[in-house]
């Protein structure tokens, strides 16, 4: 199987729903989707992405980054990189040393971008099962 970022979706209305996951609204998916459909070029100085997690509570941003994505221009001939977030929740009473975590780079192309961006917005829309960005070759 080739190299590939895999997204499900699973709408939730109580917020946080466990481990490896976070929680997003649908507009805020969709709306990602929208920008990648047409991001060409990306931007090295303003990056797509979208990040999850726990966040403050004062409304200082987020504390726990659960699942981040970030999308940016790589070189000069039209690849993108993928950087890729996740991390297990650390609650109040837990270790934070027990805190899982990993961060990877999938290098795709703006053809495929386009085509996860599409599959994301059926994602989050119902009209499919996941959304799959696939690495270059």
């Amino acid at each position: 199987m080739p190299d590939a970022l895999r997204l499900q979706f699973e709408p939730d209305t109580d917020g946080y729903a466990g481990s490896g996951s976070a929680w997003f609204g649908e507009a805020e998916l969709v709306e990602l989707a929208k920008k990648l459909a047409v991001a060409f070029p990306l931007l090295a100085e303003s990056p797509l992405g979208i990040r999850g997690g726990f966040w403050s509570k004062s409304g200082g941003g987020i504390e726990q980054e659960h699942i981040g994505l970030t999308f940016y221009p790589v070189g000069t001939v039209g690849r993108v990189g993928c950087r890729i977030v996740l991390s297990t929740p650390v609650h109040e009473h837990d270790r934070p040393e027990g805190q899982s975590s990993l961060a990877v780079e999938l290098l795709t192309t703006y053809e495929r971008l386009s085509a996860f961006a599409r599959s994301l917005e059926l994602l989050v829309t119902g009209g499919a099962d996941e959304a799959v960005l696939e690495a270059a070759d």
